[in-house]
């Protein structure tokens, strides 16, 4: 069955609100999000002594604070849902950085709102990988990311392996204590000349970038191992193609003719010769 659903429709109805917290820098909430924190009647968060010192900070006094975390989110969801559904009690979810489900809590939170066709909107706020992304320099119009990879050795070699040949940029969260490993599975995985970009502190006072190959980083310095890293790991390089760029071209032309935009035109023929969507576009170009 179809649902709709206007979060803003109805005064009346309780929301649950997803508010992005700052990932470091505290300047860096919106003012949105300041406003929301202020009005709803309960906040739940990944933990609430982090939350707790950034109300402060904002000047938000006498909140009654949720303890949400992972391990207690369904469990916690469920008491949250009732209160919603009781008391007509608005909600704010926050996680401890970030927005809410990024490889954090709140996804279980939303699905269970979603399900008792509970109002949700986001208020979005800074995201670590997006700052990492678009600062890297590599193609950021096709990319994905995976989080935090397995914590078995086996496992993660496996996975990581399985990316080797992906065109698209490749996105990982991880830890001081595991970025050695963690590099090493890149390196037997990706090959020594593969480009990687790894992120950290960011839009705090000791941000971060260190850049190379991963035949590089394999002696990562050991002052740098400290806060949370985003690794961005460029995709792989072309496969060679028999089709010169003449023949790019028609194919191009082709899809221009049939009434496709360039963007569209440039992804399907992409797509069709196996070939990066930034190599057909700088052949493009030339028409």
């Amino acid at each position: 069955m179809l649902k709709r659903n206007k979060p803003f429709s109805n005064e009346k109805s309780p929301v649950l609100y997803l508010v992005g917290t700052p990932i470091g820098n505290l300047k860096d909430i919106s003012q949105r999000a300041v406003e929301v924190l202020k009005s709803v009647d309960l906040i739940a968060s990944e933990d609430t002594r982090n939350t707790s010192f950034l109300l402060k900070n904002l000047g938000i006094e006498n909140k009654k604070l949720v303890s949400c975390y992972s391990q207690k989110e369904k469990e916690e969801g469920k008491k949250i849902i009732n209160a919603m559904l009781t008391e007509g009690v608005s909600v704010a979810f926050v996680s401890d950085a970030g927005n809410p489900g990024i490889s954090d809590p709140g996804a279980i939170l939303c699905s269970m709102a979603i399900e008792e066709n509970i109002p949700v909107t986001a208020v979005l706020g800074p995201s670590a990988f997006v700052q990492a992304l678009i600062t890297s320099g590599f193609d950021t119009s096709d990319f994905s990311f995976y989080g935090f990879l397995p914590v078995k050795e086996n496992v993660r070699k496996d996975f990581l392996k399985n990316l080797k040949e992906r065109k698209e940029t490749l996105i990982f969260y991880e830890s001081p204590h595991r970025i050695d490993k963690t590099l090493s599975s890149m390196f037997e995985a990706f090959g020594a000349e593969r480009r990687v970009v790894i992120s950290r502190e960011l839009t705090k006072i000791h941000e971060e970038y260190l850049r190379g190959t991963l035949g590089d980083m394999i002696d990562f310095p050991e002052d740098a191992k400290r806060g949370e890293f985003v690794i961005i790991v460029e995709g792989a390089k072309n496969i060679e193609s028999d089709t010169d760029d003449d023949k790019i071209i028609e194919y191009i032309k082709d899809y221009l003719e049939k009434g496709y935009s360039l963007k569209e035109s440039v992804g399907i023929v992409s797509d069709e010769l196996n070939l990066r969507k930034n190599y057909v576009y700088n052949i493009a170009k030339k028409i």
